[in-house]
């Protein structure tokens, strides 16, 4: 959702002022969304449980996303919404039943892995859920919310060691694990020449493509590209086939071969019978029944896997701290005027800067980010008066000495708006999210509060807004967030 950026400005040079405000864009309804019955509109089942689920009114968006699963029981949308929204409201087991059946279908998809990952996390399962999200970044490397995530459970993981839940052993699934022994023997085959370097890795690439093996990725060697010699991977082999190491030195060579694409693990696999998915089911269920057991029975602390909530309550305590409510109504007069020098007939401009602190625990930290925001404008070569003019910060502790005072807010600054300054010097604030993703709070991603600082300084040095889509100085921004699954 695109979102415009105004500020208040006041410009020592320029002398005008304005507000930054940003408009939400409003999309016109198209005759796919909705069905015409005798003149009246009926939206369809999924707009209006979005609506619903925008409004953070989860229990009736779930009611009609049950509707809908009543004729479509794998319809994947509505299994993916339902899990988020009873996600949404602390019912963190239901929710992961819900995306358990997709993933019985689609062990790859992204959402359902990283919904997974932070449903675990709720649960203080931290090191299942660090599993998932990292085979979801595996299929999305670069996604910044499964990176965030992932971050978060990491520290997590180190402040909190909870003990792991035990997975219920899966006899079936135990027994075909085990090598079949005819391997041995097909390793000893290329261990004395008897086939060629090509038909062996051909085999075992058959075998494992059709989970005739099950590669263990848990083991492989500390350097998985490390450079060895076929023969020295044969003779490793023939000893393995030989009784002298453990499987686990079969799977190490097994994923050797894999990761430098010797072999390729593509599974060619027939579609599981409803006997086994029903299997798998229950016992993914009796998983979750004896974590909510060791929860009951341990007391353990959890920290929930989504923070944007907590940063709302640390704001709130303690108000007046954070937000610089009153003094965006003060006049920008009211702040010292910036420095300037002329060297080889160059303006220099300082501005002297305070920074208001984050909350402690905050997850994301915008106080490093500011620099990258400093660093852009200091890079900039402006008109001041018709000569060229460049502008410098020099952070401060003192508000009375500071020409510009930078905090970071979680208030609703308007409809639709994403930050705001005075124009040439003054208070710079930046939201750091909204209610927009899911009807709860969601916090921005750095990216987002990046740009959205690096355009508030920029009015703060007295730059207007421009129409210029690719200028940072232009008025309209979709932000991402953070953390916010339906995104």
């Amino acid at each position: 959702m695109k979102k415009q950026i105004i500020c208040l400005c006041y410009l020592t040079i320029i002398l005008s002022s304005a507000s930054i405000i940003m408009n939400q864009n409003v999309f016109a309804e198209t005759i796919n969304q909705s069905i015409i019955v005798s003149e009246i509109k009926i939206e369809k089942p999924f707009e209006i449980a979005k609506n619903h689920f925008k409004n953070a009114e989860y229990r009736q968006a779930i009611e009609i996303y049950d509707t809908i699963l009543d004729k479509e029981p794998d319809n994947e949308l509505a299994l993916k919404m339902k899990g988020m929204a009873h996600n949404a409201i602390g019912e963190h087991t239901t929710s992961l039943k819900q995306f358990f059946k997709i993933f019985q279908e689609k062990p790859n998809d992204v959402t359902t892995l990283t919904a997974m990952g932070i449903g675990f996390g709720n649960l203080g399962e931290y090191q299942e859920g660090l599993n998932y999200l990292e085979k979801a970044k595996k299929q999305k490397p670069n996604d910044v919310i499964i990176k965030n995530y992932i971050q978060f459970l990491e520290k997590t993981i180190k402040k909190y060691p909870n003990p792991i839940t035990e997975k219920p052993v899966d006899y079936k699934k135990e027994n075909n694990e085990k090598i079949p022994q005819w391997v041995k023997q097909t390793v000893n085959w290329w261990a004395h020449d008897k086939i060629n370097d090509s038909q062996f890795l051909n085999s075992l690439e058959y075998m494992i493509q059709r989970d005739i093996i099950k590669v263990n990725e848990e083991f492989s060697f500390a350097d998985k590209n490390e450079l060895k010699m076929l023969s020295a991977i044969r003779n490793d082999l023939n000893l393995w086939s030989e009784g002298s190491s453990t499987n686990n030195e079969f799977f190490k060579i097994t994923n050797w071969f894999i990761e430098n694409k010797l072999i390729e693990n593509k599974k060619v696999q027939s579609k599981k019978t409803q006997e086994q998915l029903d299997h798998e089911y229950y016992l993914f269920t009796k998983y979750l029944r004896d974590i909510s057991h060791n929860i009951s029975k341990e007391k353990r602390y959890i920290e929930y896997a989504n923070p944007s909530e907590e940063v709302i309550k640390k704001y709130i305590r303690d108000y007046n701290k954070w937000n610089f409510e009153q003094q965006t109504l003060m006049s920008s007069a009211d702040f010292p005027d910036p420095t300037y020098k002329v060297i080889d007939e160059t303006y220099i401009i300082t501005y002297k800067v305070f920074i208001n602190p984050q909350p402690a625990g905050l997850p994301l930290d915008h106080v490093s980010t500011l620099n990258k925001s400093f660093e852009f404008w200091e890079n900039q070569e402006l008109q001041v008066q018709y000569q060229k003019g460049v502008v410098e910060f020099e952070v401060t502790n003192l508000k009375h000495e500071a020409n510009v005072w930078v905090t970071w807010v979680v208030r609703s600054l308007g409809e639709g708006v994403l930050g705001h300054a005075h124009l040439g010097k003054g208070v710079v604030e930046v939201s750091l999210g909204d209610h927009s993703c899911d009807g709860k709070f969601q916090l921005y991603s750095i990216e987002s509060v990046q740009t959205i600082m690096t355009h508030e300084l920029g009015h703060s040095v007295g730059l207007p807004h421009t129409g210029d889509k690719q200028n940072i100085m232009y008025p309209s921004l979709t932000p991402t967030y953070a953390y916010c699954l339906s995104n």
